[in-house]
């Protein structure tokens, strides 16, 4: 005897599936969206979790960039790379100055010590010697500040706090000017940097066939409901 499924039942499964891959596919397409929780008032406007997250960022940079760039200047072979690993350490420590400041006037707490991956390029850097120290100090750091600028630019243009735009104004500067010693030396692999990350599917770059592949997971998720719905109804009633 085929026992039947109850039509609410039916419904709540197929509801449950396309809730949760609706809510999956929206996470991929909105993902960076800043949230708008996490606030707090400041004589200079809101702090978001971006504004703090921002000036931990540059504080980190901070902390392992200048001792290494004061290394370069004398574990470094070329001179070049020397005078770069210079200017980035006298850069980072005036940098740390402001960031420290202006933390300290918003109430963030801020980080005393590198990440252990931070920790961990300083010791590979610290082991080489030569033209191979030379290659890695300049990747290393060249991708460090790739990774920091984008963040930099986004709180600029989005943050509601006047003293945190004034900062990211000022960091803004800072980390472009690092950018352009480092490539200055001409030995920057740009083919083993990180690529930009692709944009969401709500980007107006997007086209129609960039639909294909959520409206196949949709699609797979209702034959996948029906097969559940299908296989309930068949299962033999209990013996009595």
């Amino acid at each position: 005897m085929l026992r039947r499924v109850p039509r609410a039942l039916r419904y709540a499964v197929i509801v449950a599936v396309l809730v949760a891959v609706g809510a999956s596919i929206a996470q991929s397409w909105m993902s960076g969206t800043p949230g708008i929780g996490g606030y707090t008032q400041t004589q200079w406007g809101p702090l978001g979790p971006a504004d703090r997250d921002l000036l931990v960022k540059v504080r980190l940079a901070g902390l392992w960039e200048a001792p290494s760039g004061q290394q370069a200047e004398t574990q470094a072979s070329r001179a070049e790379v020397q005078q770069v690993g210079s200017n980035v350490h006298t850069e980072h420590v005036a940098l740390d100055g402001i960031v420290r400041e202006t933390a300290q006037q918003l109430g963030v707490l801020l980080p005393s010590r590198p990440s252990a991956e931070q920790l961990s390029w300083m010791n590979e850097m610290t082991a080489l010697t030569g033209t191979e120290y030379d290659r890695v100090f300049i990747q290393r750091l060249r991708e460090a500040h790739g990774t920091v600028l984008p963040l930099i630019a986004q709180v600029r243009v989005g943050t509601r706090n006047e003293l945190v735009r004034e900062f990211a104004v000022t960091a803004d500067e800072y980390v472009t000017r690092h950018i352009g010693y480092l490539e200055s030396t001409g030995m920057v692999d740009y083919a083993d940097l990180p690529e930009p990350p692709s944009p969401g599917l709500l980007s107006p770059s997007r086209g129609a066939i960039d639909l294909v592949v959520p409206g196949l997971v949709v699609i797979a998720a209702l034959v996948a409901a029906a097969a559940l719905v299908s296989a309930l109804r068949r299962r033999p009633a209990p013996l009595v």
